[in-house]
């Protein structure tokens, strides 16, 4: 006699930040940033502390991806930060100062909209907060 076994399927749908490559991406984030300053040396870290506002808006803190700061060593009382935020389908990036519990941001970068070759975006991010550290741009 033979018994046959019903097959389950199980429906698992995944989500838009699945398919999209969204989540892998942010997970890479930060082992991408330690490949950058093995490399370049650029002292870039992640931020151990959440802003209290960004640009004077308390509710914009908890929708960050990232956060990471890079401190000149020729002004070191000045914190420059590169940070994304989720608008729509697209990951948004800053470059901001972050001083006495705020971030104030000063230039907004090119989105990435294509996060399975989002690595390059995120390089060209960490090379423009180091670029804006250089210029010693301020507020």
């Amino acid at each position: 006699m033979k018994t046959l076994k019903a097959e389950r399927k199980t429906n698992f749908s995944r989500t838009w930040e699945e398919e999209s490559g969204l989540l892998n991406f942010l997970s890479s984030v930060h082992s991408e940033v330690d490949k950058f300053n093995s490399q370049f040396e650029f002292g870039i870290h992640f931020m151990p502390a959440v802003p209290k506002d960004i640009d004077g808006d308390g509710e914009l803190p908890p929708k960050v991806g990232f956060i990471v700061e890079r401190k000149n060593p020729l002004l070191p009382e000045l914190t420059y930060c590169l940070y994304s935020l989720l608008k729509e389908r697209d990951l948004c990036g800053y470059i901001g100062m972050y001083k006495e519990g705020s971030l104030k941001t000063f230039r907004e970068l090119k989105p990435i909209k294509d996060f399975h070759q989002g690595t390059s975006a995120l390089y060209e991010w960490m090379r423009q907060l180091v670029r804006a550290s250089c210029e010693k741009v301020m507020l």
